[in-house]
């Protein structure tokens, strides 16, 4: 009853239905009882809610109450009140912009891992490979990565291997390229085995033959990339020619029930993908060549994913990448974790995570929200003169969606980290020649701005001016919260990664011994 009245009133709001109730809308009542109706409601019809118009979007922002129900995307615990979850959130929350870590363990590898991440409570860390075999050329690929990487072909077309890992899901999806090649046409083989017992997996249902572009058939360079989110797989194939002709395909299907046609995908003539990334499995971000975010909407793997926009960035290109966070999670993909009984898992709402950018050309990191790829865009924000229609120019959408961080803020190499709508960076501090560092941390969620617990930045951030670009600046004005920590390292920091609870400062050693890395953890 109260939701068929709250959409009546939405109705009445919009105009689609005349009001028998005359000025009795939610635009016409008292603050606090609107968020009390509201807090009835379900974390998505909040924010639909929040969408209608612009009273109840400031009602939303400006309740902490409902901005932590809007945070509670996964299934509450019947045992466990809202009053008792909304109290953790708050307490986490707080640890967060207070930044007082508590050291809880610490760990002793052998091996300099490029690539590590955290998932709730679980150190991730790999360190890609190549091998390839003396006799037959074959090139093997093992990576948790889902940057692209390039396979040089030789005459012959013996058979490649690319091996995505997923540890969260204990599934190691494997492609094998090229397939069938006395056919026209370009085949690669799908299928997928279990990591820890090395069988083929449960779920998998057998391998899968896709057709990917017939022009790769005749490409000396291949770039491929995976990424996996849940049962849905993306698989990026490209090729480059003698004549450097591109062409590529993204075919993104169920690894779980691979029953789609083999053609089904996108295909593109020209800029090739550098990487790409699920953040919903409705929802997959790529990055290419020409310096955009192509997002593609994936919620059907029956069908080809279509593109839904390109948003324009600035002063990158070719060599840019999603840097962190390596993957995003969902409370599916995390189903299978060892955690304690008493533990409880808990995400960031898709929308309110940021993504980073980075290049080997543009001296800052560029952080996004994630915001900006799930709302309705304004079809005034395209630019009809493009080729397809689909480009968002950056003056559109990318101030006030982003934030660049300069390489000024850092110490000598990137090191830094992203976890749902936080960026941790490390930097050096003046007049200090000694190991300590200091720690800072810029929330990016709408609500810890709205809160203010901590200093909240929303003074503009001009880039410098870069080589390749001498005459372009940037400005962006992305709000957040920072704090910082000071902490001292034995030894000097090699990477840095976080999810919603945990941070991970990784150090390394500078002289020989029987460890090459610590990961020091720190409970919020």
């Amino acid at each position: 009853m109260l939701r068929n009245f709250i959409k009546n009133i939405l109705n009445v709001c919009r105009g689609q239905m005349p009001s028998r109730i005359g000025t009795a809308t939610l635009e016409g009542l008292p603050d606090e009882i609107r968020c009390h109706i509201l807090d009835f409601l379900s974390y998505n019809e909040i924010i639909r809610c929040a969408l209608t118009c612009l009273t109840l979007y400031n009602t939303v922002k400006c309740s902490i109450e409902l901005q932590y129900i809007i945070e509670l995307v996964h299934p509450r615990s019947p045992t466990t009140s809202l009053a008792e979850y909304l109290g953790i959130l708050r307490k986490k929350a707080n640890a967060w912009n207070t930044l007082k870590p508590i050291a809880t363990d610490t760990s002793r590898l052998t091996t300099l891992f490029d690539f590590n991440s955290i998932v709730h409570r679980n150190i991730i860390s790999c360190m890609p490979s190549v091998h390839v075999d003396r006799v037959s050329h074959a090139v093997d690929i093992k990576t948790d990565s889902t940057y692209a990487v390039t396979v040089f072909m030789i005459p012959s077309q013996v058979p490649h291997t690319y091996r995505y890992t997923d540890e969260l899901q204990d599934v190691e999806i494997i492609i094998t390229f090229p397939i069938d090649v006395d056919s026209e046409g370009f085949k690669y083989q799908i299928s997928s085995r279990t990591i820890s017992t090395g069988e083929e997996h449960p779920l998998s249902h057998g391998s899968h033959v896709v057709s990917g572009r017939a022009a790769c058939s005749e490409a000396l360079r291949i770039k491929i990339a995976v990424a996996v989110l849940d049962d849905r797989l993306a698989v990026y194939i490209g090729g480059t020619d003698k004549n450097r002709n591109q062409c590529w395909s993204l075919h993104v299907l169920s690894w779980q029930r691979p029953s789609q046609a083999d053609d089904l995908c996108a295909i593109s003539d020209g800029n090739q993908l550098s990487d790409i990334r699920f953040l919903v499995k409705e929802k997959l971000v790529a990055f290419s060549s020409d310096g955009c975010i192509y997002l593609y909407d994936t919620e059907d793997p029956s069908k080809a994913p279509r593109l839904h926009a390109r948003f324009m960035l600035p002063n990158y290109g070719s060599a840019s990448v999603f840097d962190h966070p390596s993957n995003f999670h969902s409370a599916a993909s995390c189903a299978g974790l060892a955690v304690p009984v008493d533990h409880w898992i808990w995400t960031t709402n898709p929308a309110d995570r940021v993504i980073s950018v980075t290049s080997v050309f543009v001296s800052s990191i560029c952080i996004i929200s994630s915001h900006i790829f799930f709302m309705d865009i304004p079809s005034t924000w395209f630019d009809l003169t493009s080729q397809d229609g689909r480009l968002v120019t950056w003056s559109s959408w990318g101030p006030q969606n982003c934030r660049l961080l300069p390489k000024e803020r850092f110490c000598s190499e990137f090191f830094f980290g992203v976890g749902g709508s936080r960026v941790i960076w490390a930097s050096p501090i003046a007049g200090r020649t000694d190991s300590l560092l200091r720690l800072h941390m810029a929330d990016f969620n709408p609500s810890a701005v709205a809160r203010g617990i901590g200093k909240v930045i929303r003074e503009p951030t001009i880039s410098a001016p870069v080589p390749l670009w001498p005459d372009t600046q940037v400005t962006t004005y992305l709000p957040f919260v920072e704090v910082s920590y000071d902490r001292t390292f034995n030894t000097p920091v090699w990477d840095i990664t976080l999810d919603e609870e945990t941070m991970v400062v990784f150090t390394r050693r500078m002289i020989e011994s029987g460890w090459k890395m610590q990961a020091n953890v720190f409970e919020m």
